[in-house]
């Protein structure tokens, strides 16, 4: 079907194969972020407006002369007539990919060469995305964006390369990220073969009985375990035995100076998995240890702090009763690695204990799978295993190796080895070290007004982003841009509310209704 001139938003003018200039067609409003296609005979060049300028062929005195005379009401009569064809916009435009036939079928390349001179330009529309395919381990993450208006088309990514590789989700606070989490995480639950670990600091991702999370999802019961000092039925205690502790848990999460941990690794060596119950026995006052009174108690100090221990006269206890020196809980951290070796997606109540303690615990836990991995790697048997991702909502802190070394850091520079991988949130991209942030495959990067972040991440894309600025720093809530090494080119997006994905997946309005009315239990 030809496409006709009142289809035609611009004409190319001058430019090259890292930017194009269009003619604004009068009338036509292109804006930031809006995507044109120029088609040619044999290949259809789909391109991103980043940048809007005015072009005049009237002479700049006579302009700032006629402008003076309109503004201060000297001149009554109008200077430029509404059709003058000398005043226009200049449409400053990226080429994002070309679409050529392959086979009679259309197919995406990187861009091999420009449109040719005075194309015309329209606007996208859903068919000129139909090279997309569907990916095997489909993950829905949004619909493609032009501008402010949104396509009528799925854009998905395989859930095997996403979680493999990486993903980091960046933006300022209030721009959208943990709705995109949660989005992702309700799509991997789809397959049961994802085993994603999340710290649920403030109950969004299970939900509470007013409000929707992952608890509501079709395949809940048998893709979804969730601890809680207070678990709703059907849910786990989360109850851990300081023996599944190892000091190497608190690296990163607590700090400790060189002579803290050389004793805590003399304490491992010597006590094993009772080291946590040997420290806190040991008596200051003794000869092994007077020498090293002052570090003893600070040690002390930190651990009963992290654990939320308190001495009382039959000995130490926590006082929140999440953690155990006894005989309580010794599989729970076992039942963790193993549920998310099942791929099942594993959250932990962060509303009931504090952000480091459920890191220690995330920590044990991701180590005990590392273990696991690294086994089967040997055996060559990892292929058949789940994929297994954590979400890391503290990530420069604990991926830039602050504190030292730590599993999360691991992760990060090798956990693709082992299919283990890093859901990364953060407002400071700038801070996680460039190698691990060049080694992060897929890049969500939403609304950002600090230039410096945006540098950063531009830098360490799949795709350039250097003309994107603009478009970045004006990304509206639930908007986003995401590059990654498994696109061809760096998607616009617009990513869906997790209550309008819950809402279509159960059932639709009328069932989100009667579960609003029904009478609501209280497990929080």
């Amino acid at each position: 079907m030809e496409t006709q001139p009142t289809d035609f938003v611009g004409q190319v003018v001058e430019g090259d194969d890292s930017e194009l200039v269009f003619r604004e067609k009068q009338g036509a409003k292109l804006e930031l972020g809006d995507l044109i296609v120029v088609d040619n005979e044999r290949v259809k060049y789909i391109c991103m407006v980043s940048k809007l300028t005015y072009g005049s062929l009237i002479e700049p005195d006579r302009i700032l002369t006629s402008s003076g005379s309109m503004l201060e009401g000297v001149s009554p009569r109008i200077e430029f007539p509404d059709k003058d064809l000398r005043i226009f916009r200049r449409v400053h435009a990226k080429p994002l990919l070309e679409i050529v036939s392959s086979n009679g079928k259309p197919a995406a390349r990187q861009l091999r060469g420009i449109p040719d001179f005075l194309s015309k330009a329209r606007m996208a529309s859903e068919h000129d995305f139909s090279f997309l395919e569907t990916p095997k381990t489909k993950v829905f993450v949004g619909k493609i964006r032009s501008g402010s208006k949104t396509l009528p088309v799925d854009f998905s990514l395989d859930g095997e390369k996403l979680f493999s590789h990486h993903v980091l989700v960046s933006a300022q606070t209030g721009r959208g990220k943990s709705n995109f989490v949660k989005v992702l995480l309700w799509e991997a639950m789809r397959h049961g073969k994802f085993g994603i670990m999340v710290m649920d600091v403030h109950n969004e991702y299970y939900g509470t009985p007013a409000s929707e999370g992952l608890k509501d999802h079709p395949d809940a019961a048998k893709a979804l375990r969730y601890y809680s000092r207070h678990p709703p039925p059907g849910q786990l205690e989360l109850k851990i035995n300081l023996k599944s502790i190892d000091p190497e848990d608190l690296l990163g999460v607590v700090d400790f100076s060189e002579a803290q941990k050389e004793t805590l690794e003399k304490l491992r060596r010597q006590e094993g998995s009772n080291w946590a119950s040997a420290l806190l026995s040991i008596d200051t006052e003794d000869k092994e240890f007077k020498d090293k009174k002052g570090t003893i108690r600070a040690l002390k100090r930190k651990v009963c702090n992290i654990f939320n221990l308190r001495e009382t006269r039959a000995g130490y206890e926590c006082v929140d009763g999440v953690f155990d020196l006894g005989g309580m809980g010794e599989e729970t951290v076992n039942d963790m690695a193993q549920a998310l070796e099942d791929g099942k997606v594993v959250l932990l109540d962060g509303a009931s204990i504090s952000d480091d303690t459920g890191l220690v615990i995330a920590s044990a836990v991701l180590r005990k799978v590392f273990e696991r991995y690294d086994q089967y790697k040997s055996a060559g048997i990892l292929g058949e295993k789940a994929q297994v991702g954590v979400v890391l909502e503290e990530a420069p802190r604990l991926i830039a190796g602050a504190y030292g070394d730590n599993i999360f850091s691991r992760i990060a520079r090798e956990g693709r080895k082992f299919r283990i991988g890093l859901i990364a949130i953060t407002q400071l991209a700038s801070v996680i070290p460039r190698e691990i942030l060049a080694n992060i495959g897929t890049k969500v990067i939403m609304g950002n007004e600090m230039a410096l972040e945006r540098k950063a991440i531009a830098e360490s894309a799949a795709q350039d982003l250097e003309d994107f600025d603009r478009i970045i720093a004006g990304l509206e809530v639930g908007e986003a841009i995401v590059s990654s090494i498994f696109s061809k080119f760096a998607v616009p997006l617009k990513v869906p509310k997790f209550e309008d994905l819950v809402t279509k997946d159960n059932g639709g309005a009328e069932s989100r209704v009667k579960n609003e009315n029904a009478p609501m239990k209280r497990y929080f």
